[in-house]
């Protein structure tokens, strides 16, 4: 039988450069769906780009999520004139899910250099079995690469908070040119939604930040009943990408927190994912020491403050253009506090801000002094008025009086 005409089409160009970010930005959440839609997504790449495995992943959960919540009928992916890492299925996403099977794993499909596994049910007997696959999977698998994942993949289990008829996920791995990327990607209620249903303070005062800073650190991740919440999947993420000189980024709602071996820690804002992913890439020239990673999680004390030489925050990561209220204000600050705990060099982005109180203006003052020893660059939009780009400017000439340690 024919498949059924597509009633509605989404076309995806994929970049080269924040390929992620902006494959999420063209996936419509609020397009006027119908229940009978048959969706056809066309994903095609400018020249010279190469699709990444956290992309492919991207696009399958999303159009996993469509159909499981009924906001349409079916989805057909079509990958024309592409050269993917694994034979692409030409089933629709609804033969996929609704396979008459009871196996949890409603896709996998596999290569040489290549993984890519759609989970449909919280079956943790079945994951077992998947994570041991995976551990015997690629002779150039890093040792124990299988517990980080481990822990990523029961974060998503755990928190995601999915009904049953609901839970989906996806998992992607990609051995290339001497890196593994991998993504973890859900559609649950994403990581401050988690945070709130949280078994400590700690926990449930973070989701009332919007930074994601700190979401990789001990104090809200837990350890038995004692503290936080999430885990310590994306505190374990985030150290060994540092360790290993590799990157990860974590999206979640209308943020982005992205880690780039020892460089620099950003935090932006972005166009909405409803969930959460996780992806990124390690070396596998490089060092992979999950057991280290593991004791600066059971003994935080022994982290070093300056883990990072840069830590760039965008301000529009709040969602708001203008920035006035106290309460806004001071969580700002204690956000900026976070990333001084972390490098001697902020970089504060106010692209898209239209406005800043005097009072913010004030309490971005008091910062800057009180961390004298930080070298701070304040960045002004080009299309700032008058007002903003002098407050901005006088707190650049103040910033520019402050030395790092290691420029004393």
């Amino acid at each position: 039988m024919a498949p059924a005409p597509a009633t509605k089409n989404i076309p995806i160009v994929l970049e080269t450069v924040n390929q992620v970010t902006n494959c999420v930005s063209q996936l419509p959440y609020n397009e006027g769906f119908d229940e009978r839609d048959v969706v056809e997504i066309s994903v095609t790449t400018v020249p010279k780009a190469r699709i990444e495995i956290a992309t492919v992943s991207a696009i399958i959960q999303f159009s996993c999520n469509l159909v499981l919540s009924k906001a349409v009928y079916d989805v057909r992916i079509e990958f024309p004139r592409m050269k993917l890492p694994f034979a692409w299925t030409n089933r629709s996403i609804r033969d996929v899910l609704y396979a008459p099977n009871d196996n949890p794993i409603a896709l996998e499909v596999v290569s040489d250099d290549c993984r890519l596994t759609v989970f449909k049910n919280n079956d943790d007997a079945r994951r077992d079995e998947w994570y041991d696959a995976i551990k015997h999977w690629h002779t150039n698998l890093p040792s124990r690469f299988h517990l980080m994942l481990n822990e990523l993949v029961e974060n998503v289990s755990a928190h995601a908070q999915l009904p049953e008829d609901r839970f989906c996920f996806t998992v992607g791995l990609h051995f290339y040119k001497k890196k593994l990327c991998y993504c973890v990607a859900d559609c649950g209620v994403g990581l401050h939604g988690s945070l709130q249903q949280g078994i400590v303070e700690d926990a449930k005062a973070a989701a009332r930040r919007a930074c994601a800073l700190y979401l990789t650190r001990p104090q809200v991740t837990s350890k038995g009943i004692e503290r936080g919440h999430q885990g310590v999947g994306l505190f374990i993420t985030s150290e060994l990408s540092q360790m290993n000189k590799g990157y990860v980024q974590i999206l979640s709602g209308l943020q982005e927190y992205e880690q780039r071996d020892t460089t620099v820690v950003r935090v932006r804002g972005i166009a909405e994912w409803k969930g959460t992913m996780v992806h990124g890439a390690i070396n596998l020239d490089q060092e992979f020491n999950y057991r280290r990673a593991m004791k600066l999680f059971s003994n935080p004390d022994d982290l070093s403050n300056d883990r990072f030489l840069v830590a760039s925050v965008h301000l529009n990561v709040y969602g708001q253009k203008n920035l006035r209220t106290r309460e806004l204000c001071e969580e700002i600050i204690r956000d900026l506090e976070a990333a001084v705990e972390r490098s001697t060099k902020i970089i504060l982005d106010f692209t898209d801000i239209e406005e800043i109180s005097q009072a913010f203006s004030g309490f971005l003052r008091r910062f800057v002094t009180k961390h004298s020893n930080v070298r701070m660059m304040i960045m002004i939009p080009p299309n700032a008025n008058e007002d903003l780009r002098e407050d901005l400017q006088d707190l650049s000439d103040l910033a520019a009086q402050n030395k790092s340690d290691d420029e004393e």
